[in-house]
Order: structure tokens, then sequence, then C-alpha cells
């Protein structure tokens, strides 16, 4: 009985433990390269890019726009946005399964939105990605102001 009880223990601890996510330096590669180019294409204005490395459904969070932004949204408002945006740390990159992603990094914002200041020392910057037929796909964009 008690070897019985040994090896389930022992398979319910290693399945568990096969749980956990590789580390796949391609996964997190694509996920940042993803990101960059989402990244520039809001600070060039570019609406096609934009609509191509998002989700039908994201939704945008930050102080600025007020409350969370649809794509349309977003792309209407636009001609409102000028930022530019300073990482101030490395991006972080976690699988949170084989087509989820979560990436993280601290920023610098400067810009106006609306001609309202949105400059902002330090902030907090939380996309979640999905893989979708291939590609990465940011689902949502999280911008927290950091209080100094």
């Amino acid at each position: 009985m008690r070897k019985l009880l040994a090896a389930l223990s022992f398979l319910i601890l290693a399945g568990v433990a096969g749980c956990n996510q590789p580390n796949d330096t391609a996964s997190i590669e694509a996920v940042d390269n993803a990101v960059a180019q989402l990244d520039e294409a809001y600070q060039t204005q570019d609406a096609d890019t934009i609509k191509a490395h998002v989700t039908t459904d994201h939704v945008a969070v930050t102080p600025y726009y007020g409350a969370p932004y649809s794509v349309a949204e977003q792309i209407e408002s636009l001609p409102d946005l000028k930022f530019k945006q300073t990482d101030l740390s490395e991006p972080k990159v976690v699988l949170l399964g084989p087509d989820v992603a979560m990436r993280t990094v601290i920023a610098k914002l400067d810009g106006t939105f609306k001609g309202k200041s949105i400059s902002f020392p330090n902030v907090f910057i939380t996309s979640i990605l999905v893989k979708e037929h291939g590609k990465w796909l940011e689902r949502l964009y999280q911008l927290t102001h950091l209080v100094p």
C-alpha cells in the first residue's frame, strides 16, 4: 500500500511540475517583437499595423483614456495621441500557457492626449498576448501610473 501511495504521489508531483511552462526562447522573442512592432505603430499612428497586431476584442486601459478603449476607439483617437515611450527596465515575458503570454515593463511616457499632458515619469505596462494562427496578438494593454 505504501509503495502504491508513493508511486501515486510521485506521479502527481511529476504532473504538477510538468505544468510549468519551459523557458521557450523563441516564443519570448516573438512576443517581444510583436509588442515592439505594436509600440512603433502607435507612435507612428499606423492604424493598419495596429489592427494586424491586436485581437478584434482588444482592450486598452490607461489613465489618459479615462475608460477601457476598444480597438475601434483606439484607432479613432489616434490623431489625439502623441507620445514617446522610453523603457526604464528590461521587458519581462512570462508564458502563461502555450498560447498565452504576459509582458511587463517599467517605462517613462511623454506626450499628450486630446491636448492634455500624459507625461508620466514611471509607469508599469502589462500586455497580455495570445497566439492565433501562429501569430502573437495583443489582447489587453494596461498602463498603470506608479506614484513616486
